[in-house]
């Protein structure tokens, strides 16, 4: 009886401490965003797809082509900071909300895009 008591018990212990971590673990989303300059008969595009932070969401990575930093703007519209350049934005924090990236189309750049990747505790 008692072989079969330390058994549930260390099953049971085995359990918590499993759900116990996946709760702990981060949780990473990523903001899309994409630019495309204008041209006569062609009308330029701004697309930053809408992505949620559950929580304070920390800048972990970025990664883009054909851009010259990027813009954080909340589902608002409202500007929240302007990136000269990728290094800078890493590690700069946002509470959690629902908010937009926006790449900056380098000089002679015809379309850019970004990935902007936050890490929530």
């Amino acid at each position: 009886m008692l072989k079969k008591t330390m058994r549930a018990l260390s099953a049971t212990l085995m359990a918590v401490i499993f759900v116990a971590t996946v709760s702990l673990a981060a949780t990473t989303v990523t903001g899309n965003g994409s630019q495309s300059r204008g041209y006569p008969g062609q009308n330029a595009k701004i697309n930053g797809q809408l992505f949620s932070l559950p929580a304070t969401g920390t800048i972990t990575n970025v990664n883009g082509q054909g851009a010259s930093g990027f813009w954080i703007e909340k589902g608002t519209g409202e500007l929240v900071r302007n990136f000269n350049s990728y290094g800078e934005a890493k590690g700069f924090s946002l509470p959690a909300g629902s908010y937009r990236a926006i790449p900056n189309l380098q000089d002679g750049a015809a379309s850019a895009w970004i990935n902007v990747t936050f890490t929530c505790p």
